[in-house]
């Protein structure tokens, strides 16, 4: 199996579940063009960092298991490691001497060879091409380099970070889910690049989402929010109107961040 195989194999089992690609979008808020990398098989044009969170909630939509599709994908991404460095560390084949070589057939392999690696050069031109439009309507831009920020730990968490509705943590007939009232906490949320983030609204509400750039969303609550994020300093945050900031640096992750009418507070 190779990656286009892989990417062929998820598009077959969605069609079997007659779910189309802006189902799956609107399910995990991944990007089309995105969606449509996975199923060819081309993740070198995707973000690397989101390579593996963007499986695991393509799996999820599709009631596939992420385990399984992550194990995949990690062994053949080991196989084209592999390949890539035997290709490197092969051994050189003896060169001849070029001088030894008639005059008149070295004139010809020069006029012979110009026309090829013009030809090469086109073709390289020609997919570099391909590549930018096919990037140029994605909405998860490519992350910093890894040696700017923490961002490995970042992705860790991002794995889990599949978009799930607002569900509620007890609801049983005599307690009902309260509901916020007229006066109720309003908090929102600003992206300037893709950041997952869970909220738990008054310890009975939990939601987790994985938001592309500038994308904002409200929650209301009657009392508190406890928010964690990954990516921090991508969102800033407003309560009732008062812009509160960032909760962190950028490719950072925040935990527990208890915020109520006072303010913003750390929970340990």
């Amino acid at each position: 199996m190779n990656f286009e195989s892989f990417g062929e194999e998820l598009r077959k089992h969605r069609e079997q579940k007659q779910m189309s690609l802006a189902a799956i979008a609107e399910a995990t808020r991944i990007n089309e063009k995105m969606l449509e990398a996975i199923e060819a098989g081309r993740f070198s044009v995707l973000p690397q960092a989101y390579i593996r969170a963007f499986i695991r909630a393509y799996a999820k939509a599709l009631d596939l298991s992420p385990d399984e599709l992550l194990r995949q994908y990690d062994a053949l991404n080991r196989e084209v490691q592999s390949a890539a460095e035997e290709w490197v560390n092969r051994p050189k084949a003896p060169t001849r001497q070029s001088e030894k070589r008639p005059p008149s057939l070295a004139a010809h392999s020069s006029r012979t060879t110009l026309p090829s690696i013009l030809i090469a050069v086109l073709i390289l031109a020609l997919a570099a091409a391909v590549l930018y439009f096919l990037n140029k309507g994605a909405t998860v831009p490519i992350p910093e380099p890894l040696s700017k920020v923490p961002f490995d730990k970042a992705v860790r968490e991002s794995e889990a970070a599949v978009v799930q509705p607002e569900t509620a943590l007890v609801q049983t007939p005599s307690q009902p889910v309260p509901r916020p009232v007229a006066d109720s906490l309003r908090l929102e949320i600003t992206t300037t690049d893709s950041v997952w983030v869970s909220v738990l609204i008054d310890n009975v509400r939990k939601g987790e989402y994985l938001f592309p750039p500038r994308r904002t969303r409200s929650w209301a609550a009657k009392e508190q929010f406890v928010i964690s994020t990954g990516n921090a300093g991508a969102a800033s945050f407003r309560l009732d109107g008062a812009d509160l900031g960032m909760l962190g640096k950028r490719g950072a992750v925040a935990r527990n961040i208890l915020i109520t009418k006072s303010g913003i507070h750390q929970v340990q």
